[in-house]
Order: structure tokens, then sequence, then C-alpha cells
């Protein structure tokens, strides 16, 4: 530049380009070099490369993104109409590697040259990523949640057939085959249960928990888990810090990312979990998702295996996508881990490098309230009598309707049946007077099974009620205890449904 006084016109001008602090701006020559630019530029480019007179646009950003800006500039230059607006990567290697650069670049008005400008979207970015991340998540969790409910309700039907034929005491290949039947009926319902986890609707029993206490005392069974090929390293150091978590839910998670881990690693390996307190002044942006400011408690299980390609970093945290189908792999571990999170107001994050391992982040929210004490366990119901009673029984799912039918009839009991809580009502209507109803919770029609309970009740003071469902109680309602109402989780075996009809305690008069 010369020692010249510029023009007013200019001086104007580099009066409003030096005052722009969130945008970076650069004003470039003929040949696409920069002439000036502001300091806002100079920030946003960082430890890379200057904004310094003379220096290609293209310099100040990362080798993939120099071709495209290049040729943005020589789109500008060539002059109207202005190319249209790109998103960039500038070259500061201190960037994250999510961060993103708007850049737009436009001709000068009456002179050779362009006006670049460069403003940072990482943020917004990141928000709409999670933004769409969430909706799609949350559209799997809700199927999710459904195929779990209905795929529950034919196990139950499944293992009541197996139930009931080994009860008639066939031969002993027959019984055998029986006895496989409902060993995978079981095995089905525990895969269930982690979609439930991930649809977030399992059941939770959260309290305050040290947290550096609660993974030391996992740490025994994950010994054992892993057996002698893999070493287990412990880093937590006393039992703070503390958060308000299902204990249960923890242990879930810990035991699904160590499994992950040992199956990275087939050849052995170490695997080390730390336990620390982590004060994010702004947020923490890693595959998985974004940690917003504040303190954490955070569960970290790493390994040293051969860390997970970048393409498909992505995609870990679906249900059933795995890389280990053929190894017995359901794709549901990490997509649990990722609902319990989500319950637990946490979040979780990987850190993986070709080669190298991965690390997983369990990020609880830290709280200052004192660790709470484990709640007694219920003292067992007292077995009520064998009396038969009458029944009536609601249930949408006609297989799983007569199974039940056949086992309350043969236990000794009058059962009255009907498909769902209109028809339910109608039996009753009709002159059927129940001592106890029976109902799934979620069917078709207007009316759940809780609220025609409660419609039943208001007609028949002290009906007693149990109430079944493919969800978790916790998933269904609160207190149901409270408001005497007994809950069984599909799939049940026919001797649990036959033993809470016995003991069924009648509803409050």
């Amino acid at each position: 530049m010369s020692g010249k006084r510029p023009p007013p016109d200019e001086t104007a001008f580099r009066r409003l380009f030096d005052g722009e602090e969130s945008v970076g701006l650069a004003v470039l020559d003929g040949g696409g070099r920069i002439r000036f630019a502001n300091a806002a530029l100079a920030r946003l480019c960082g430890a890379g490369p200057a904004p310094e007179p003379g220096l290609p646009a293209e310099a100040l950003f990362a080798p993939a993104s120099r071709a495209a800006v290049a040729e943005a500039v020589r789109a500008a230059l060539a002059g109207p109409p202005a190319p249209p607006v790109l998103v960039a990567q500038l070259a500061d290697p201190s960037q994250p590697p999510d961060a993103a650069a708007e850049v737009a670049c436009r001709p000068l008005r009456g002179e050779a040259g362009a006006l670049l400008r460069v403003a940072d979207v990482t943020a917004r970015r990141r928000i709409e990523a999670q933004m769409e991340e969430g909706a799609r998540l949350q559209a799997v969790g809700r199927l999710a949640g459904g195929v779990a409910h209905d795929f529950n309700n034919l196990l139950a039907a499944i293992a009541g057939a197996a139930e009931a034929a080994l009860a008639r005491g066939p031969d002993p290949a027959t019984a055998e085959d029986l006895r496989q039947i409902l060993d995978s009926a079981g095995r089905g319902a525990r895969l269930v249960k982690q979609l439930l986890a991930f649809a977030s609707r399992q059941a939770v029993a959260p309290r305050v928990i040290a947290l550096g206490e609660a993974v030391a005392q996992m740490a025994p069974l994950l010994r054992r888990l892993l057996g002698g090929r893999h070493l287990l390293d412990l880093a937590a150091e006393g039992p703070e810090p503390r958060v308000r978590v299902d204990p249960a839910q923890l242990d879930q998670a810990l035991l699904n990312l160590v499994v992950n881990a040992r199956d990275a690693m087939p050849a052995g390996g170490r695997i080390r979990i730390a336990v620390e307190t982590v004060r994010l002044e702004t947020e923490h942006a890693a595959p998985g998702g974004v940690v917003p400011p504040g303190t954490w408690a955070v569960v970290t299980v790493a390994d040293s295996g051969g860390g997970i390609p970048r393409e498909l970093l992505g995609r870990i945290f679906e249900p059933f996508f795995t890389t280990r189908r053929e190894a017995g792999g359901t794709g549901l571990g990490l997509s649990t881990v990722l609902g319990i999170m989500r319950q637990a107001g946490g979040h979780v994050t990987v850190a993986s490098e070709p080669g190298r391992g991965s690390a997983f982040r369990l990020w609880f929210p830290a709280v200052a309230a004192a660790a709470e004490e484990a709640p007694a366990p219920p003292a067992p119901a007292r077995p009520a009598s064998g009396a038969p009673r009458r029944v009536l029984l609601v249930e949408d799912e006609a297989p799983l309707r007569r199974l039940i039918l056949r086992a309350l009839t043969a236990a000794g009991h009058e059962v009255a049946e009907a498909e769902d809580a209109e028809a339910a009502i109608g039996v009753v209507q009709a002159g059927f007077v129940p001592e106890v109803l029976v109902s799934d919770v979620t069917m078709p029609g207007e009316m759940d099974g809780l609220a025609l309970a409660e419609a039943l009740r208001a007609r028949l003071p002290g009906l007693a009620v149990v109430l079944a469902s493919g969800y978790a109680e916790r998933a269904v309602g609160e207190g149901l205890a409270g408001r005497g109402l007994r809950f069984l989780e599909k799939p049940f075996r026919m001797a649990e449904l036959v033993s809470a009809v016995a003991e069924a305690v009648p509803g409050p008069a």
C-alpha cells in the first residue's frame, strides 16, 4: 500500500470493512491475491496461514477445500453473477475436525478484483446436525419401541405354547426341543430389552451414586468376563464424582463397552477404564454428539484394538448396525449405551484412530447431592388362596389370549375374554362381574389397559387388576403398585401369570 491518502469513499469503506468483527473479509486483486484483510479474518485463520497481502486466497484453506475456493474466486473475477456460497475448511491445524466456514466471493464494482467473505458456521452446523441426528434417532427409537412391544407379544405366545406342551409330559426328545424353544424365547426377550433401552422405554430407577465406587464394584465381574488374554486397568481416584443414574443401567453400559473393547482385540490386549470430573468452558464436539459446557462426570473405556474406520463412526450407534454379524454381533450394544445415556441426561462420544484403538466416553451431569443408599428390596407378597376367581381377560393377540385362557381355566378360574377395552366393557355390561382384570396395556382402540382398569373400578370397586405389557413398568406408568395394580412384563411364563392372578389383591373400594 502507498502512503497516499485514500479517497473519501475508500476511507468510509475501510471503516466499515475493519469494523466487521464476526465475519472475515478480504479484498482480492485481479489475480485472486489478497490486497488487504480485516482483523476478523486473521482471527478465523488462527494458527494457519495469515491473510497477508499478495497471498492467493485459496492458500488460507485446507488442501481439500482449496480447489473449490480457487474456482469460486475465478468465477467472481470473471464478473456477475457471483458464484454460489460454499462451505470449506480453513487451514488452521488446531481446528476441530468438524470446523466449517461459509465462503462467499463476489466481484468488486468499478474495478478489477473481488471481495472474499468468510464466516465461521461450525456452531450452526453442529446444531443442525444434532437436530437432524436427534430427529432420526427419535424416529428409529419409536420404531424400535413399537417393534419391541409387538415382538414381546410374539415371544410370550411362543414361550406360553412351549410351556403348555412341556406340561403335558412329552417324550424326552420333544421335551428337549421345547426347552430349546423356551431358551431361545428368553434370549429373544433379552434382545428386546436392549431395543427398549435404545428407545428409552426401559425400566429406570435412578438414584445419586458415587461414580468411581460404582465402577470399582463392577470391575471384578468385568475381569472375569475378559478372561486371561485381556487386562483391565481401572483408574478411579476415590468414590467421586457423584451422578444420578440407575446403577443397573450403568453396569449394563459398562458391560456393553467392555465387551465391544474385548471383541476389538481378538488376540488380547489392554482395556482401561477411567473416571474423572471434566469442566467444559465451551462445548465439546466429537463423533457421537456435542457435549455442552458444564461440569461432567466422565467414564472412559479405551482399548488398544484396530480402531473404527472414519466412514463408520457416524453409524456405530444405529440399532442393528454391526461389522461382526458373522461372529454373532447383534448391533444393539452401542445403541443400548446411547439409550441409557439419553435417559440419564448425558452423552456418549467416541474417539478412534485406525490401528491405535478407540475410546468411548460416557458424560454424566455431575451432581452435588449426597449419594443415596440402595432401596431395600420389597417384602415378598403373601400367597393368596388358590380359590377359583372370575377373571376378565383382555388381550388383542389372539394366540396369546388362547394360551392365557387355557392356563387360567386349567387353574380353576372362570374366564371371560375380550380382544380390546371396548369389548371388555361390553362383557361386563352383559352381566359378567369379574373379580380380577387381566389386561394388556397397549391395545387397539381409544382406551388402553390403564384407562380400562380405572373405568371398570369406577363400576366395580375392589376389582383386582393385573396389567401386562411388552414395555417395562416404568415406561407404562409410575406408581402402579401404589394404585393397587399388579404388573407383568412380557414375555412372562404362564405360571407367573397364574400366580399373579391368585395373589392379586382387591383394589381400593
